[in-house]
């Protein structure tokens, strides 16, 4: 004789956030009919007003749950997890225990910490990475700065801040939440800095949450050559910058490979230093940023520990070029951003260092571009080609959108011959 399937079900509920009001009528349909209730204190005793006389057990154990199901008569039970049931609950481990008993397992899902704090912040969730810290070895940080955007359930806040800072991921946009949709629900916004002030006025608990927004996430910027980042990627202050499209162009004039060693002479803001460092991070390159102005030395350094993190193949070089450039590695590739008027003094002493050197500069004026035609016909190049790029771009006014056309920019590639000049 066949024998029968045991007609007995546990259904396992996702009871949201632990509020009545946000139970999907499914889900409370299934506790009003249980003749068994199990699941963590907080959840248990929320659920309890939907049936007061049903047989409780608090706990969150599986075997522990089965044994105890085996104590008594029932026909339906329910197990009740916080959030939703397949999102870090414990519906997976609970149902095999079940399952094993010969007990029918159906889930109900409900609404989960990553739902509620992305629809309380506005944002949606469909491209948010998520990653569970909490009871595990996870590296929260690592996770932010690899990701655009990210979810993370918490288990500790103040070491994830701590090392956020240390990555150099300072600027980020982060909110941090818990106890949702209760009284003490707390949901608060900021940068690093901003956020470790609050945590440490008013602690946040092991169970919060954090949803993180990361603009430039390293991972994805390290991938492929990362020629013509936004402007607004980079700290500005007063410090001049190579503009987006100026520095694609200029990127691609200087065709970086594998190995290579740069300069970026006059770096600024250090636009085109961090690009080159992009491209070169994974691919075994050294970069040098070489400039003298206070403020734009600080802007470099803290624009490289933003996008390039802690690689240690970006150097800040203090300094006048051509002098700063003397006990520097011969360059393979060097961008002129700025000469200081020693144009024709540093093309020499990069041609010295490195005869087949492929050197990449810039010119608005006159005077620059006058300088750059009197080394064609001083160094005997084996390329030196000319391209002028003007760029306008579309500003929005009112309901239209009018162009802004930036100055015209020479891009001069000199590649290749020797150090000494002629005469005359």
């Amino acid at each position: 004789m066949k024998e029968q399937q045991s007609p007995r079900r546990v259904r396992i509920i996702g009871a949201g956030m632990g509020s009545l009001r946000l139970l999907t009528g499914e889900a409370g349909t299934a506790v009003k009919e249980a003749q068994a209730l199990m699941g963590a204190r907080r959840i248990v005793e929320a659920l309890r007003p939907l049936n007061e006389g049903c047989p409780v057990l608090v706990s969150y154990r599986p075997e522990e749950m089965a044994d105890w199901l085996e104590g008594f008569d029932w026909q339906e039970a329910v197990l009740a997890v916080s959030g939703d049931t397949g999102f870090y609950s414990g519906a997976a481990g609970a149902g095999e225990a079940f399952r094993k008993k010969g007990w029918k397992v159906e889930l109900i899902p409900g609404i989960s910490s990553l739902s509620w704090f992305a629809a309380a912040i506005g944002k949606p969730w469909q491209d948010m990475a998520v990653l569970s810290c909490h009871g595990r070895q996870a590296d929260g940080a690592k996770w932010i700065a690899e990701h655009g955007l990210s979810f993370l359930l918490m288990g500790d806040l103040g070491k994830l801040l701590e090392q956020l800072e240390e990555k150099g991921c300072k600027d980020l946009h982060l909110w941090a939440g818990e106890n949702f949709s209760g009284p003490q629900e707390r949901i608060v916004e900021g940068d690093v800095s901003g956020l470790k002030e609050i945590h440490r006025r008013h602690p946040f608990g092991p169970l919060c949450c954090v949803i993180a927004e990361n603009p430039f996430p390293q991972k994805e910027t390290a991938a492929v050559p990362a020629w013509g980042l936004p402007d607004e990627a980079f700290l500005r202050g007063k410090a001049p910058m190579t503009k987006s499209e100026i520095r694609a162009v200029s990127m691609s004039k200087l065709a970086l490979r594998p190995g290579a060693v740069c300069y970026d002479i006059g770096s600024g803001t250090g636009s085109v230093a961090v690009e080159m460092g992009l491209t070169l991070k994974h691919a075994g390159g050294q970069v040098y940023a070489v400039e003298y102005k206070p403020e734009a030395l600080q802007l470099t350094r803290e624009n490289a520990e933003r996008l390039l993190g802690d690689w240690s193949g970006f150097h800040v070089v203090e300094g006048r070029a051509p002098e700063a450039l003397r006990e520097l590695p011969a360059p393979t590739h060097a961008f002129l951003g700025g000469s200081g008027g020693e144009l024709r003094e540093i093309v020499k002493l990069l041609l010295e260092k490195n005869p087949q050197v492929r050197i990449v500069a810039n010119a608005i004026t006159p005077e620059t571009l006058a300088q750059l035609t009197e080394c064609r016909s001083r160094f005997a190049f084996s390329r030196w080609e000319m391209v002028q790029v003007s760029v306008t771009a579309y500003h929005p006014v009112g309901d239209y959108r009018m162009p802004r056309a930036g100055n015209p920019v020479y891009i001069v590639v000199m590649e290749g011959g020797q150090a000494e000049c002629t005469d005359g």
